[in-house]
């Protein structure tokens, strides 16, 4: 199958100031590949492949649009070592009104980032 790049967010929560931080990701399709993150002028092929916040924070949400043809999930990585997190994109579709919560914690500073994976 050809790869179909799409586009999703991520949303956070400070745990000391209770700020929101909603930022946008590209998904590649591409098993293996990392997840790019938005770093001011949109989310892309050559955004930074990582996130870092000057807070403690949560991982509340994320929401990717339907359409990947290679790659069916995503493991969350944090400080550079996958955690046991996977998110399937069919749980998380941007159409989907009823995605699930998360509730995946980060220290201030560390790397956020994440890789796809194929079935």
């Amino acid at each position: 199958m050809v790869a179909t790049p799409q586009y999703g967010s991520m949303f956070f929560v400070g745990l000391k100031t209770g700020k929101t931080y909603a930022t946008d990701i590209y998904v590649s399709d591409v098993a293996g590949g990392k997840i790019t993150f938005d770093e001011g002028a949109g989310a892309g092929a050559s955004t930074a492949d990582f996130i870092t916040f000057n807070e403690p924070v949560r991982l509340v949400g994320f929401s990717v649009i339907t359409g990947t043809a290679d790659t069916e999930k995503i493991r969350i990585v944090a400080g550079g070592s996958p955690t046991r997190h996977v998110l399937r994109y069919a749980l998380f579709l941007t159409t989907l009104s009823n995605r699930p919560q998360l509730n995946i914690n980060f220290q201030a500073g560390q790397r956020i980032s994440a890789f796809q994976m194929a079935d």
